[in-house]
């Protein structure tokens, strides 16, 4: 013989279902695979798509990074090893098939001695690692060690069939060596382990009885290969090139810029087409795609802090609901369907589900596939505005209202407002309140919360307080209006735009090097929706002055700030010899939307001289106060509170009495609406490091 392989050993006169069954299972997966196309895109075009994406190099480094180095999956030990197992396994046999192939067609002078070693011993390490893989996910499973993962039979049969056809191939590859390799002196356990194995049950069987199995074994496993690859459009292993196309055309903004922008606003309001999601067709191709890619791995449900919680939300059930309805072709079909349930076994999306999200993230942050399951809230929230939809809860009018009216979430009147410019002026000075023509280091954005409840107004004074005291002529902005946040996240677009005109309006009255803001939410707002918006106001003959403000805008979060100073020696508290416990929230919208981590810590640490009990959930990985979403203004009434979830665990890390310390307005009033119960204070860390002294 020529060398250790030889192609369609004794299965010569058969060899022609290769190319049957290989034809067969490949035009079934390429159908299918025009079918996903024309689902997702429709009149859309792909290298529309890949423009927005951010071309072929960004494409790359994605599934670089998130396909073939499972960077997200592998987050999660546990379950990230077992995809691992699975995932490399396969792509290794696929290779190894691959290269099997060539050396058929280019003469069989490739799989020589010693490039024929590796080659096997990569097929043994890569077969038995899949099957450990396939045993480990059918135990999680079935056991629930993943809590809410789907255990639908497809799944179990899916596994099965993997598992199978490598065990045959195992068996078919022993069966060779049996009948002719290990006699040629190609055999050995060291490269060839689980063959050998093989070879050793096997070499006791008569040669021809061996023979005949060995053709009916070989014939088997080829139509279980590719069975697997014709079952792919129908089974959960859909994911693989749904998974890859999402990774490749995902946004390219930060997360939480990804939301779609309407620059065409005016003419679909004076025209009357919808704003948002109503009708399935109303989607984008990124949304479709967001459908098509769901693995039901669970990680975003089992990070929902509304799911948590017991309310109807569960954001894997809206993605899984939506894709029920773009598989089965309901475009002119509303989305919503307040009789389903909300974890997508119907087609369609429950309306509560869609009031019951805080837009915190934790979602997006956890999908392993870059899906944005915010988007498509938020998106299904505009419909329901646009269309005046029923399924609008009272309390989000009420809110609306009071911005349009009173120029704030609250209801409050504004002369409240400007009544606390004067107290401040009184305490701090008059130069404290902004003037038109003045040049300023910083102006201070205290946002609706901060300068609307007596409670919270101290945060504010303090980061002046503090501001002035490193040496910078810091100023606050007198502005009695809003900027826009609340309505957006409730899904009033025109409100937002148009809130958002006014504050710039007034912003562009003052000269100031950087706009510093206390509310992660409106840091949010001004720093990720507004520039979306840039080529709206271009657009606009009265607001296009407005485009180049944002153009010279900076604008930072006080904990950036306060950090900052601190490390550069302008601001230290005093240290104390006896202090209370204290633990730090992350607030979702200045962590995991903004990246914000580690400064409000060296602001408590570094600048206040306190050391910080960090509670389980931190970080990235931080559990919601419950305000986002707008939720800090209206409530959904059902299961437990999210504040008081986040409260116990705070309680629980403090052990007892102690501070929770806050860098958002509508965390430190959630979490004051709980304190009493649990006996800690709530403070935010510039009251903290300001009440130390504060001094440089």
């Amino acid at each position: 013989m020529a060398g250790p392989v030889e192609h369609f050993f004794l299965v010569d006169d058969i060899k022609i279902f290769v190319y049957i069954l290989a034809g067969l299972s490949t035009a079934v997966l390429l159908y299918s695979l025009v079918e996903f196309y024309r689902r997702v895109f429709r009149s859309y075009s792909l290298v529309g798509a890949a423009l927005e994406s951010g071309g072929i190099r960004a494409a790359i480094d994605r599934l670089a990074l998130y396909g073939l180095l499972q960077y997200k999956v592998l987050k999660y030990r546990f379950p990230g090893v077992m995809h691992a197992l699975i995932f490399y396994g396969i792509i290794i046999l696929f290779i190894a098939t691959v290269i099997r192939a060539l050396d058929y067609y280019i003469g069989g002078w490739l799989l020589q001695p010693p490039f024929f070693y590796i080659y096997k011993l990569a097929n043994n390490i890569a077969g038995v690692i899949v099957i450990v893989g396939v045993a480990v996910a059918a135990y999680r499973r079935w056991r629930g060690l993943t809590p809410r993962l789907p255990r639908d039979p497809g799944y179990y049969l899916v596994l099965a069939l993997l598992a199978t056809i490598v065990a045959t191939g195992f068996v078919v590859e022993g069966m060779v060596v049996a009948l002719y390799r290990a006699e040629a002196g190609f055999e050995s356990p060291l490269y060839d382990p689980v063959g050998y194995l093989v070879y050793t049950a096997l070499k006791g069987v008569d040669r021809d009885v061996l023979s005949e199995v060995y053709r009916g074994l070989w014939l088997l496993h080829l139509a279980l290969a590719q069975l697997g690859i014709a079952l792919i459009p129908f089974t959960n292993l859909w994911h693989i090139p749904a998974v890859l196309a999402n990774i490749a055309l995902a946004r390219p903004a930060p997360p939480v810029a990804g939301l779609r922008t309407y620059e065409d606003l005016d003419e679909r309001i004076e025209n009357d087409m919808p704003i948002g999601v109503i009708k399935l067709s109303d989607t984008t191709w990124k949304q479709r795609l967001d459908f098509e890619a769901c693995t039901s791995c669970m990680r975003c449900t089992n990070s929902c802090p509304a799911a948590e919680s017991g309310k109807v939300l569960d954001p894997r059930g809206v993605i899984y609901g939506l894709r029920l309805m773009l598989r089965e072709g309901r475009w002119d079909t509303e989305v919503l369907d307040p009789e389903i349930p909300g974890d997508g076994s119907r087609a369609g999306v429950n309306p509560e589900a869609i009031w019951s999200c805080l837009t915190c993230g934790a979602c997006v942050n956890e999908c392993p596939v870059l899906i944005h399951h915010v988007d498509v809230i938020l998106d299904v929230r505009r419909g329901m505005m646009s269309a005046g939809s029923e399924h609008v809860p009272e309390q989000v009018l009420t809110v609306l209202q009071n911005l349009q009216y009173n120029g704030n979430p609250l209801g409050q009147s504004p002369v409240e407002k400007e009544e606390w410019f004067e107290e401040l002026a009184e305490k701090l000075g008059e130069d404290v309140v902004a003037k038109e023509g003045e040049d300023y280091d910083i102006l201070y954005w205290a946002g609706c919360v901060t300068g609307y409840d007596p409670r919270i107004r101290p945060v504010g004074e303090s980061i002046l307080r503090l501001l002035r005291k490193a040496g910078l002529k810091a100023a606050i902005m007198p502005y009695t209006g809003c900027t826009g946040e609340p309505a957006l996240r409730m899904g009033e677009e025109a409100l937002f735009v148009e809130l958002m005109i006014q504050f710039l309006e007034e912003l562009s009255k003052y000269r100031f090097r950087k706009l510093v803001v206390n509310c992660p939410h409106c840091l949010t707002t001004i720093k990720h929706d507004y520039r979306r918006y840039r080529r709206y106001l271009e657009k606009r003959d009265d607001a296009k002055h407005l485009a180049e403000i944002l153009d010279r805008l900076e604008v930072e979060h006080h904990s950036v700030t306060l950090a900052r100073l601190v490390r550069e020696g302008k601001l230290k508290g005093a240290q104390v010899g006896e202090e209370k416990p204290v633990t730090y929230h992350d607030p979702c919208y200045l962590g995991r939307w903004n990246g914000v981590y580690s400064e409000p810590r060296e602001v408590l640490s570094r600048g206040a001289g306190l050391r910080i009990r960090e509670m389980p959930r931190s970080m990235e990985k931080s559990f919601c106060c419950g305000g986002g979403g707008g939720q800090l203004f209206y409530e959904v009434k059902r299961g437990r509170r999210v504040s008081r979830i986040r409260a116990e665990e705070a309680s629980k890390t403090l052990g007892g009495e102690g501070v929770v310390a806050v860098a958002c307005p509508f965390c430190n009033t959630m979490f004051r609406a709980e304190a009493e119960d649990f006996g800690f204070e709530v403070k935010d860390i510039a009251e903290i490091l300001d009440s130390q002294g504060g001094e440089g």
